[in-house]
């Protein structure tokens, strides 16, 4: 699998649109007139999901220069983690959707895959 300037531009175009949306979320979570609880779901997901952005943006950075499957499927388990992680916190915030809780995890676990694939694809990298 390849991972050259066309097949990484859907992880550019997610991590800038997602990293607009963090940020507008976390202003949000700063003025909104929700509660204690809900403001604390919204800036978790705010700051993860901008934190994994940045991430997502770099690894696909990395595999443009350095393509591979590993740095691929590490773009790919960062975008799930941000909508499972944040979203599921976004949607119970905003949403009362207390079913979606078990997401949350799910999205933490994608986010440690991801980390661990992308350090796997470091590792497997020829010195120049």
């Amino acid at each position: 699998m390849s991972a050259g300037p066309r097949a990484m531009r859907w992880p550019i175009v997610f991590a800038g649109i997602s990293g607009a949306i963090m940020v507008g979320t976390g202003a949000y979570a700063a003025h909104a007139p929700v509660g204690e609880i809900a403001r604390a779901w919204l800036q978790t997901g705010a700051q993860y999901g901008l934190w994994h952005s940045i991430a997502l943006a770099a690894v696909a950075a990395v595999a443009m220069r350095a393509p591979g499957r590993l740095a691929t499927l590490s773009a790919a388990l960062f975008a799930a983690g941000i909508l499972l992680f944040s979203g599921s916190l976004f949607a119970r915030a905003l949403f009362a959707w207390y079913w979606i809780a078990k997401a949350t995890p799910l999205g933490g676990l994608c986010f440690i895959a991801g980390w661990l694939l992308l350090a796997a694809h470091g590792a497997t990298l020829r010195r120049a």
